[in-house]
């Protein structure tokens, strides 16, 4: 039994159904008595979808999580649904991949169950497609975006500055007087240019260029990582120090290094139960995520209460130094 169901014994619209679950004012005793009687009578439950069909307010969210292995989205989405059950509302929980039309298919979907705003975990890569689904996702209903950001109408951001981060931790690395930065990313997502801009500029700062052979695209797996580091040694490219714009990337150079007995400060990004939990520790980036969650659930609620948001809010990243960073 469903809301249609109930309009249909009762013989009144879904809107009227829907006046009575939302308590309006605007439905005559009797119907009300009768709606309630036939809803006691069934033993209906009312869903969030059923009390908003009549206020064009259905107090669901779209959560679509761009990727779904790493253990910082798993992270992002309880904190997400834990601070949106505590504004009464719930969740559609979507993943999405990395081409277009798995992005639109989802964000179709979402946009068909008549929720009232999506919030986007992650980022997807920059392609023009991609940013186009994103565009007319934006254009039907609210569009926040965790640890991404892309300059469209009805689109909101919250995102930590990864890039001075990085900037900083280049300074830092300059200071012990490491100078050959091996910098691993996984792919074009706007939380990995962010890092490579802020890698760039620490060698920037120090009076250097960064030497394009050690920014390297891997694949995020200890596997890759560990192919990779092989092979570049290989090849003769020389490095004092790793940073990995995921903390599996961090650690799975650690572990290359580890079996052929080199040691040198590696960092991870996102601080991460990988880092705390690797032997030695693994310093790394703390991105904040659970502010940052409950940051992008507060835009969320200040724009479908009609108030004034930022288009973008960035909070800060701080380093946690662990024994890869203290011990080399």
């Amino acid at each position: 039994m469903n809301i249609y169901d109930i309009a249909a014994k009762c013989g009144v619209s879904i809107a009227t159904v829907s006046r009575v679950l939302n308590n309006n004012p605007n439905v005559s005793n009797r119907t009300r008595e009768k709606v309630l009687a036939v809803m006691q009578e069934e033993n209906y439950t009312p869903s969030s979808m059923a009390r908003g069909l009549g206020t064009g307010y259905t107090r669901m969210v779209g959560l679509v999580c761009a990727a779904p292995h790493s253990p910082l989205s798993a992270e992002a989405i309880g904190y997400i649904e834990g601070a949106l059950h505590a504004e009464g509302m719930t969740t559609l929980l979507r993943t999405i991949g990395t081409q277009a039309e798995d992005v639109k298919q989802e964000l179709d979907e979402l946009a068909q169950q008549g929720v009232d705003a999506i919030l986007l975990v992650g980022s997807v890569p920059g392609t023009e497609e991609n940013t186009a689904c994103l565009e007319a996702a934006a254009c039907r209903a609210p569009l926040v975006l965790v640890g991404s950001y892309l300059p469209l109408t009805g689109a909101y951001s919250v995102t930590c500055d990864e890039k001075k981060a990085v900037t900083e931790l280049i300074a830092a690395l300059f200071g012990r007087q490491r100078r050959n930065v091996l910098l691993l990313h996984s792919g074009d997502t706007y939380a990995d240019r962010e890092k490579i801009a802020g890698y760039r500029e620490g060698y920037t700062a120090a009076g250097y260029t960064a030497d394009d052979q050690r920014i390297i695209p891997v694949e995020p797996s200890l596997d890759a990582v560990n192919a990779c580091i092989k092979q570049l040694l290989v090849k003769g490219v020389s490095f004092d120090a790793v940073i990995g714009t995921e903390d599996i990337l961090a650690l799975g150079a650690q572990k290359a290094l580890q079996r052929i007995g080199l040691t040198m400060p590696v960092i991870g990004c996102g601080n991460s139960l990988l880092a705390r939990c690797s032997t030695p520790e693994l310093t790394s980036i703390d991105t904040h995520p659970e502010a940052l969650c409950r940051t992008a659930v507060e835009v969320l609620c200040h724009r479908l209460r009609g108030e004034e948001v930022a288009a973008h809010t960035v909070l800060s990243a701080d380093l946690m130094e662990r024994d890869t960073f203290r011990r080399n």
